[in-house]
């Protein structure tokens, strides 16, 4: 893939809306045909609903009571009439618990939500927001207006605390939010429901998590500024980390809770970045009903990254890298605005974390792929024996079958869960914004504005008064144009408006003050003022008037995700002047929009010629330009936006299949199985199955824990353990030669000693090793090359490592090297390339850890038992060896004298009768249910294989909490 040349949008994505559509319901039929369980549902997960709750039934600001309504008067005070008829009393009508409306912001992530409605059941999971109440604005000053509906929005004295809410009311606010509707949305009668889901958290959590991590941390360092340079000189980078983790995990409890088999997820932006893996984590508990554990489906997550994503020198600053990256990985799919976005997130998963990326391929259009595996689903008799034993495993390559419409994912492998990278840009309602250009109240101001400014040009700019939007930079370059180009003088005039941000900046409004008294001081006079700046929300009618009557538009942030004025200013100069526009090339907008003069924000003389250039522009350049803007922005909408995006989530499940999800080891099963079983086998791989993986290779010392469970399962006579591992004999003695009875296995099946024997016997005496000397040369040749890199000699195989280089050139020094040991040692000698978790490894092909398994298993047929556990593609040998029994098999089973017996042993062997069952027999994978493996079960973590051989043997761990990744 060239990082470089990287299309800005995918082939197919740039088709109709409709034929999006299509293409989704028909990905969708074709999953239902090959048995793939969808709900017809998705769920966004926001941090705010896209409605604002007014209560209208609580005490208002400052603990005043509102009134309550006059009572009914009561029959005794009332006279007797005449006719002595009670008079009939007209009780008052209950009041309103709550008022609803629009909330502010987001309208293009919002407007694409509700488009999918028309193909799609959504749910819409956010924080109510601050719980408002209806009270007028304090001692009579005037609010803030919302532009989109003119009505007040209320300030900070408004609020009522979370606390005050009864649950009566809570329940309310669920009723009133299911027949809730955007009277600003035209939805057709075709749409399927909407349903918003509220989440209530504490005052201190919410804010603590969206005012304080979300604004002073991660949105700084998202916008390439750290902490301290946006908050005071006491900021701390961890400060509020806790209320952001608790805010996260109560939205995966939320989500966790309404949660079906075959739901669509969808987690939106920064503030909710740890919220995949927690709810992966909950799936694979078993706590959300229906979905994960043992026996249930699986739902397909995706998370969208809104802002700009920074380099990993960058993002590597925060304290809390993995913990946010190892959320962000709990999704299926991670998607941003732009392709620069993923590279720098895959690097910053490479250089930060140490995981590796893979090639991942999803078939849109095909009814079959091939990955390089094919795992049958377990019985549906619900026996739990595993997959299906005639299952294959390819042991390299990726193959993918059904011609067009395979699409290239970049994956993240984490621990055997492949998270899948991509890119999607985010567009405008842009049938909304036409229609809001021709509400009656915008003509008359456009009027206006041409009459004020008459005979001058008029550049337009509107942002928020933030530091990463450039609006001192942008007045700077105006002055420089007003100072290089002379002829402009009087000519020209900037209107600037600065919507206020989320957070006060002093500093900032004192400067942008300034520097616009300084250029009117210049360059002004009493008749003509060049910079006209308004501190203020415009209404829209304002808003789109300003936008028409501009001559050009500039809008140079000096880092920025998706901007919405840009593609408003387009759509708004259709039918008037189809002026150019400036856009600053940092901007995620910005290659979507190769036709607007694209600048460096930070060069003023480069602004300021830019500048000169939109406003002398010839009119047939103009419409030339603008026509090119305007088809990608009325293609690339929010609607079809959203349809991509559903689109690729559906794509994955060829990659995510869930009828291919490797089941977790039921532990009661395993218990009652063992428990009457009269012999039994234990085979452990060692580095990721009994210890986790680390740096360096000799810190991986096996846990108290581990020891613990080795010594017991070893101890009993009804037992036969062994380690299967590619270390070599030295380690294995230095760290279990202590413990008697344990059988060990080195260098993938090299070298073997029985239980309570100190002997080692090696299968490799007898065969042709002279091809060590040649391959430790090439190995030699890239170890110089590669900084950090070393070699590890053992007696029947050469590895070399590359776990300390730096990751990205380590790896692309791996691939280099196994393509020139494949296509020139390879074919000459009798070896096979293994590739391991950041190493390489040449090996004799007659050796392998599937050999030793079938070895043992042969001189000890009457096992009733098995568990054999492993973590990396050498230990899907021993899962193969241990493949006995044909599909539906309910008989036993038979062996033939496996090579690793006829070779070494000079003696005359025959077939033996295994006394195991297909039900006796666990092969477990370590890392996540969706990793490509032959095992019939799997567990997360090595922790968790050391937790259940305690749990065999009636102990409990000892060491820290158990937890594994997803």
């Amino acid at each position: 893939m060239d990082t470089f040349a990287e299309p800005y949008t995918r082939a197919g994505d740039d088709i109709s809306l409709d034929s999006v559509r299509d293409h989704v319901r028909t990905l969708e039929a074709r999953h239902k045909a090959n048995g793939v369980q969808l709900s017809g549902r998705i769920i966004h997960v926001c941090h705010y609903l896209p409605v604002t709750c007014t209560i209208t039934s609580i005490a208002t600001r400052d603990g005043i009571l509102s009134p309550p309504p006059t009572p009914p008067r009561i029959l005794s005070d009332v006279p007797p009439s005449p006719s002595d008829e009670v008079p009939q009393i007209s009780l008052p009508t209950q009041p309103e618990r709550w008022k609803l409306a629009p909330r502010y912001g987001h309208s293009a992530m919002t407007s694409g939500i509700r488009s999918l409605s028309l193909t799609h059941e959504q749910l819409i999971l956010g924080w109510t927001g601050d719980i408002l109440s209806p009270a007028g604005p304090p001692d009579g000053n005037d609010a803030d207006v919302n532009p989109s509906t003119g009505e007040r929005i209320p300030s900070v004295r408004d609020r009522i605390p979370s606390s005050r809410i009864s649950q009566e009311d809570k329940d309310a606010l669920d009723v009133e939010l299911a027949h809730y509707t955007d009277k600003n949305a035209l939805e057709p009668e075709t749409s399927k429901p909407i349903t918003y889901l509220p989440l209530w958290m504490e005052d201190n959590v919410a804010h603590g998590h969206y005012d304080g991590y979300c604004k002073q941390t991660l949105w700084p360092l998202f916008h390439y500024l750290l902490w301290q340079d946006v908050a005071t000189e006491h900021a701390s980078a961890d400060a509020n980390y806790e209320y952001y983790e608790q805010a996260n995990q109560a939205f995966a409890n939320r989500l966790a809770s309404v949660l079906k088999p075959g739901d669509l997820v969808w987690v939106h932006d920064y503030h909710l970045l740890l919220v995949p893996r927690m709810l992966r984590n909950a799936m694979h508990s078993g706590a959300v009903s229906g979905v994960g554990g043992e026996n249930g489906g699986d739902v397909i997550i995706g998370l969208f990254v809104h802002t700009p994503f920074p380099s990993s020198e960058v993002f590597r600053c925060l304290p809390r890298r993995k913990e946010i990256l190892d959320g962000m990985l709990g999704a299926n799919l991670i998607c941003f605005q732009t392709y620069s976005y993923t590279r720098h997130f895959t690097s910053t998963c490479v250089r930060v974390c140490g995981y590796e990326t893979t090639s991942k391929s999803a078939t849109a259009t095909s009814t079959s792929a091939s990955r390089g595996a094919s795992v049958v689903p377990r019985s549906a008799t619900g026996t739990g024996v595993g997959p299906t034993r005639g299952a294959s495993l390819t042991r390299r390559g990726t193959s993918v079958k059904g011609g067009a419409g395979v699409e290239k994912y970049v994956g993240i492998d984490v621990q055997g869960h492949v998270a899948a990278v991509t890119h999607c840009p985010v567009g405008v309602d842009a049938e909304r914004v036409a229609r809001d250009t021709l509400r009656p109240g915008v003509q008359p101001k456009l009027d206006a504005l041409r009459a004020l400014y008459a005979d001058k040009k008029i550049i337009v700019g509107r942002d928020k008064l933030d530091v990463v939007k450039g609006v001192l930079q942008k007045l700077r370059a105006f002055e420089k144009l007003l100072h290089d180009y002379p002829e402009w003088q009087r000519k020209v005039v900037l209107i600037q408006v600065t919507s206020p941000a989320l957070t006060d900046s002093p500093k900032l409004e004192r400067q942008v003050s300034e520097l616009v008294a300084h250029i009117n001081g210049e360059y002004g006079s009493l008749d003509f003022i060049p910079v006209h700046h308004y501190h203020q929300t415009l209404r829209k009618d304002e808003f789109y008037a300003l936008l028409s009557a501009a001559d050009l538009g500039v809008i140079t942030p000096l880092r920025d995700g998706m901007n919405t004025t840009s593609m408003e200013f387009v759509i708004a100069q259709e039918r008037t002047k189809r002026s150019p526009l400036v856009l600053s090339e940092f901007m995620g907008i910005s290659q979507h929009m190769a036709d607007a003069l694209q600048v460096n924000p930070w060069d003023l003389g480069d602004v300021a010629a830019a500048m000169n250039r939109g406003l002398v522009m010839s009119e047939d350049e103009k419409a030339s330009r603008h026509a090119a803007l305007h088809s990608v922005v009325t293609t690339h909408t929010s609607h079809t936006w959203a349809a991509v995006l559903a689109k690729m989530l559906l794509s994955q499940i060829n990659g995510q299949n869930t009828a291919r999800q490797t089941p977790y080891i039921p532990r009661d099963n395993l218990k009652e199985l063992y428990d009457n079983a009269g012999k039994r086998l234990f085979l452990f791989d060692y580095d990721g199955t009994l210890t986790p993986i680390v740096k360096m290779p000799s810190m991986a010392l096996p846990s108290p824990d581990a020891l613990t469970a080795l010594e017991k399962l070893s101890s009993d006579p009804n037992n036969i353990v062994y380690i299967v591992s590619g270390r070599d004999q030295a380690f294995l003695e230095e760290h279990l030669g202590h413990l008697p009875r344990l059988g060990m296995s080195a260098e993938h099946g090299g070298f073997i000693r029985s239980p309570d024997s100190a002997v080692w016997m090696n299968f490799t005496a007898s065969l042709d090793m002279s091809w060590m000397e040649e391959v430790a040369e090439i190995f030699r040749y890239y170890t110089e090359r590669t900084t950090g890199s070393h070699i590890e000699m053992k007696k029947s195989s050469i590895t070399w490592h590359y776990r300390s280089t730096d990751p990205e050139w380590g790896q692309f020094q791996c691939r280099q090297c196994q393509d020139l040991l494949e296509n020139n040692v390879v074919p000459k000698r009798p070896i096979e390339v293994l590739v391991g978790k950041k190493n390489l490894e040449v090996r004799p092909i007659a050796v392998n850890k599937g050999e030793i398994v079938k070895r043992i298993l042969y001189q000890n047929p009457g096992v009733e038992f098995i568990f054999c556990a492993g973590d990396d593609k050498t230990d899907e040998d021993m899962f193969r060896a241990l493949l006995l029994f044909p599909p539906s098999s309910i008989g036993k089973a038979t062996m033939e004298p496996p090579l690793s017996v006829t070779l070494v042993d000079n003696t005359e062997h025959s077939d033996v009768e295994l006394a195991v069952s297909p039900e006796g027999v666990f092969t477990t994978a370590v890392g996540h249910s969706s990793k490509r493996t032959l095992a019939s079960w799997h567990v997360t973590t090595p922790e968790e294989v050391v937790e259940h051989m305690l749990f065999l043997v009636g102990e409990t761990p000892q060491g820290e909490d158990l937890k594994g990744y997803l």
